[in-house]
């Protein structure tokens, strides 16, 4: 595949149940042995209310942590951090910000990724 990461994971949900969910999910993608997808493959980007699920306070910020030294490339829209009142240094380790969430997907959609919305 020409694209960078060749999954985009959008998360966008401001559901604690919805982020775990998520988790488990991706946990499912990397093992599941029928599909090639190596966390170097997946780019998860998180924007709008999910984004307080990135900070390092949160009960998953560990988790985020281990994605993202596995390899994960762990994204976080920085207008949802702005719109939020989200500082940037309270970020789980290994959580990039970028400009827009949203136009990130599409990039990676546009250079061949394959999406999956989650929840």
């Amino acid at each position: 595949m020409n694209a960078p990461h060749g999954v985009v994971v959008h998360v966008t949900t401001d559901e604690a149940s919805g982020w775990q969910m998520a988790l488990r999910n991706l946990a499912h993608l990397v093992r599941d042995d029928s599909v090639e997808t190596r966390p170097e493959q997946i780019q998860v980007v998180v924007n709008g209310p999910a984004v307080r699920f990135l900070l390092a306070s949160a009960p998953e910020a560990a988790s985020v942590t281990q994605m993202a030294e596995a390899g994960v490339a762990v994204k976080v829209c920085g207008n949802s951090l702005e719109r939020f009142d989200y500082d940037v240094d309270n970020l789980a380790d290994g959580v990039e910000v970028i400009g827009s969430g949203v136009a990130e997907v599409l990039r990676a959609q546009q250079h061949g990724a394959n999406f999956l919305k989650l929840p």
